[in-house]
């Protein structure tokens, strides 16, 4: 096993009820179907139940493993950022402990990883979500994919397998907001890409509308300034707009001076206020958006770390 290059998958884990036990399993199968030295690096992200107990007892299952206990919640991304510094492998694997991932899928990743590929993107040729969750889903990866440039391959998401050399960069990067399945992409070197029909989850979804929203967003902030662009055009649209009503108006009342259109009357009261309600609401949505791009400066100028680590386990053969 010394002569084997370390293989680690990243697992953050945030409750008791996504099913540790299959999860563990899995990876164990998985574990046997490929001859590497396997390093599986669970992070708890501030989970207040049973997860960090149960798991030191079914991770006894795995050839190695590794435990890390983040002190609170600090957010999907976070734990796999701190999971990414705790590895040690050549190559490092994202993986959600939902299994809607398949973590059968890792052995074909690594057969590109071994003919050169240094990024396996993992993206989905189908989900199972459906209904007004389905469309949101939809929109972010088209809407992420055209203001981005298209940084990252279209409907893929954490699931993938990265080379040392990217796994190096990403922990260079000093930045707090971070979207790392764009990340990884936007290092570079050579890329491969896998595809998958990604399954149903069990139990219901913990994530809420509100939050999935917010991470769309920080992805979109992070990685495009498209939205502070579009309040520029907008601004444009609606100068041109005034303008061209200020002159229709200027025109009609010199017309109305020759006698024309005597019956052609302009609604004061109305046009005012629809005007004002209108150009009212547009800036506040346009100071909203430079404030979000300027809280993320805050939050960098600040500079408090990403994740506060509480704990760290490991087997014995690490």
């Amino acid at each position: 096993m010394e002569n084997l290059r370390i293989i680690s998958v990243v697992v953050p884990l945030y409750n008791e009820e996504l099913g540790l036990i299959a999860l563990v399993d899995r990876l164990y199968a998985v574990s046997q179907m490929h001859v590497a030295q396997w390093e599986f690096v669970f992070v708890n992200d501030g989970s207040t139940d049973q997860t960090r107990s149960r798991l030191l007892e079914l991770a006894s299952k795995l050839p190695s493993w590794k435990f890390v206990q983040l002190s609170r919640n600090f957010g999907q991304q976070a734990a796999y950022r701190a999971g990414l510094d705790a590895s040690n492998g050549a190559a490092v694997i994202f993986l959600d402990a939902d299994l809607q991932d398949p973590p059968e899928l890792i052995p074909e990743m690594i057969h590109l990883w071994d003919q050169g590929a240094q990024l396996v993107t993992a993206c989905r040729k189908s989900r199972a979500e459906k209904g007004v969750r389905r469309l949101l889903f939809d929109a972010f990866h088209t809407i992420f994919f055209l203001v981005t440039h298209g940084v990252m391959p279209k409907d893929s998401g954490t699931f993938g397998l990265m080379d040392r050399v990217v796994a190096d960069e990403l922990m260079r990067m000093p930045e707090l907001s971070v979207f790392l399945p764009a990340l990884r992409s936007w290092v570079g070197f050579r890329q491969e890409v896998i595809w998958y029909d990604r399954a149903a989850r069990d139990g219901m979804p913990k994530q809420s509308f509100s939050k999935l929203f917010s991470y769309a967003w920080n992805g979109i902030t992070s990685f495009s300034t498209i939205p502070l662009k579009l309040i520029s055009v907008l601004g444009l649209v609606i100068s041109l707009v005034g303008f061209s009503y200020a002159a229709f108006l200027i025109i009609l009342r010199l017309i109305q001076c020759f006698g024309w259109f005597p019956l052609l009357a302009v609604q004061g009261f109305t046009t005012l206020a629809v005007a004002v309600l209108c150009l009212g609401g547009i800036q506040l949505i346009c100071l909203g958006i430079i404030g979000e791009y300027l809280g993320k400066v805050y939050t960098e100028v600040k500079r408090r770390p990403l994740f506060i680590v509480a704990e760290v386990l490991q087997s014995k053969n690490l």
